[in-house]
């Protein structure tokens, strides 16, 4: 009883710190402020320390959405975790991720920002390794490490930052090597919004609990790289290769993605990779300077995501931990209730009009097909759409209306009062979240001028590509043999290879190599050991010509003396 009262206590005192935020949301919005307080904790000549907090609409609205979806991923965490021991080590720790989110949203101090950001990072670790094994210990393992190349690269900064006396991003102006520390604020995003090179760490850290990846890849940890890029925008914008670098990463990320999710039979495996897809449409909204709609899509995205999550963990729960899609089959007949939250989630994701995903996701397409643009960077947009639909549709195709295969039919049954409760909180979010964020926010919406044609070319190639996924996945189109696409887009074009244990173990074998042939080889050869060779022999030599001198010098003494 005191494990369920401690998660209830959580989830209402989330649920609270939701409603206050949004009523200060709604406060700075219709009044058009902001408010700062600064407390210095110490300062050291010119160099000023201070623990700065920002309150504007920003991160108000964005504190108010990782609660709501806080509370409900702890009323869903009360059915899912039931009869675990640690219960209330997890609760613990997820508080301390919501922490530690809430850091990063409200403290506009560089230096300061390192206790929300590198909190993420280590309570990301210990709920990626919360069941203890060595799968999970590898994942953590590799989200942790990978994101500590993030937080190197912020604390770089920090350090040269310290030239300005300040730490305050609201407040940067030009100065020595202000390039140099943009570039670091972009890889540490870049890193912790997983795009590539450093994407393999978000399919692994699905290791964690359910309510954990609903939390991680929804709002929190993913979420945290853009966010710091769009508070950064101002001054990134300013160095001049920012937005194509950023464009041609976001586009790479997106497509690869996109191809590795049809490739996936794990289904946590393809809701992480529809997530870094939608990542990859935010950076993208960033490289082509809209970053208030990147907001609005990590703001919608946010909601359907949990939801879909929540669903799959649901899912997972009532198989006994089976995720496999090809043996989760006929889950409409046995999970009525989750398989049509799901669908609900799963057509915002794809950006079925008038649910949450259509108001972002559309209205970046169009603000693409409007732009100033490579023709390039349209088709790859456009394309996105399509495999965002064509996994999506997989994913219901095999799990929802497939044959039921259970052989546990009876022992299934989606009537949990938390369950019901924590998916319809956010059922509503993806329903109506994206139309009452664009009427409350004028920074979400724009004022769209084009032809008929490119208006509809994004519908029109949602009900294609729906079209394509019924005949593709219906009828067995699929099963063509492509060994060596599917080797590749399986394993996510290596890089989970290149950062995992097959890197390691070569990494292993050449500095083995490298330490036989060259550290107790050749440089033991010319220095150290032959150095002090050489100087042995060298003696040797030195005292058998001493000795031959010496006995040639007698020699001659002795014949001197005997001659006279």
């Amino acid at each position: 009883m005191n494990k369920l009262k401690l998660e209830v206590f959580f989830s209402f005192l989330l649920m609270s710190n939701f409603f206050i935020m949004f009523m200060l949301f709604m406060y700075m919005v219709l009044n058009n402020c902001s408010y700062m307080i600064s407390w210095e904790i110490f300062n050291v000549m010119s160099l000023f320390v201070e623990l700065d907090i920002l309150l504007d609409w920003v991160s108000c609205s964005f504190s108010s959405l990782v609660c709501l979806i806080s509370s409900s991923i702890c009323i869903f965490s009360v059915s899912y975790m039931k009869g675990d021991l640690n219960v209330k080590r997890f609760m613990m720790i997820l508080m301390l991720f919501v922490l530690s989110m809430n850091f990063l949203i409200f403290i506009p101090s560089f230096v300061s920002l390192i206790l929300g950001w590198d909190g993420l990072g280590l309570v990301s670790f210990c709920l990626v390794i919360y069941y203890q094994n060595n799968k999970s210990l590898s994942a953590g393992m590799l989200t942790v490490l990978m994101n500590r190349v993030g937080d190197c690269f912020i604390l770089a900064g920090i350090s040269i930052m310290s030239f300005m006396g300040h730490w305050n991003y609201l407040c940067i102006w030009y100065f020595w090597f202000f390039e140099i520390c943009m570039i670091f604020v972009v890889i540490a995003g870049m890193t912790k919004s997983a795009q590539i090179p450093f994407s393999s760490w978000l399919p692994a850290a699905m290791a964690a609990p359910t309510p954990v990846s609903a939390l991680v890849h929804s709002s929190t940890l993913v979420t945290a790289g853009v966010f710091l890029l769009i508070r950064f925008y101002n001054h990134l914008v300013e160095v001049a290769f920012f937005c194509n670098f950023l464009l041609f990463i976001s586009i790479m990320t997106t497509f690869m993605s996109g191809l590795c999710a049809i490739y996936e039979y794990d289904m946590k495996k393809v809701i992480a990779l529809s997530t870094l897809s939608q990542l990859g449409v935010m950076m993208m909204s960033l490289g082509l300077k809209m970053p208030m709609l990147a907001l609005f899509h990590l703001y919608t995205h946010a909601m359907f995501k949990a939801l879909l999550f929540l669903c799959g963990g649901n899912i997972i729960h009532n198989f006994f931990g089976m995720q496999d899609i090809r043996d989760l089959k006929g889950i409409s007949y046995m999970l009525p209730f989750t398989s049509i939250i799901f669908n609900i989630s799963n057509m915002a994701l794809c950006g079925f009009p008038f649910l949450a995903g259509f108001y972002s996701k559309d209205l970046i397409i169009e603000m693409v097909l409007t732009s100033n643009m490579n023709m390039l960077i349209g088709i790859f947009s456009l394309f996105g759409v399509c495999l965002t639909m064509l996994y999506s549709m997989r994913l219901s195709m095999y799990m929802i209306w497939g044959d039921v295969k259970s052989v546990v039919y009876e022992n299934m049954n989606d009537n949990d009062l938390y369950v019901i409760v924590s998916m319809l909180i956010l059922c509503m979010g993806a329903l109506f979240g994206g139309f009452m964020l664009q009427s409350l926010v004028i920074y979400f919406n724009e004022v769209i001028i084009m032809p008929t044609m490119y208006k509809l070319m994004v519908s029109f190639l949602l009900m294609f590509s729906l079209l394509f996924s019924f005949s593709l996945w219906m009828f067995g189109l699929n099963k063509m043999s492509y060994d060596l696409i599917y080797w590749c887009n399986s394993k996510m074009w290596f890089m989970s290879s290149l950062s995992g244990y097959p890197f390691m173990m070569m990494m292993k074998n050449i500095t083995n190599m490298n330490l036989k042939v060259v550290d107790m080889g050749w440089l033991e050869m010319l220095g150290g050991q032959g150095i002090l060779k050489m100087i042995k022999k060298l003696m040797y030599v030195m005292e058998w010509w001493m000795v031959i001198l010496f006995n040639i010098n007698l020699i001659v003494i002795m014949f001197i003396i005997f001659m006279f």
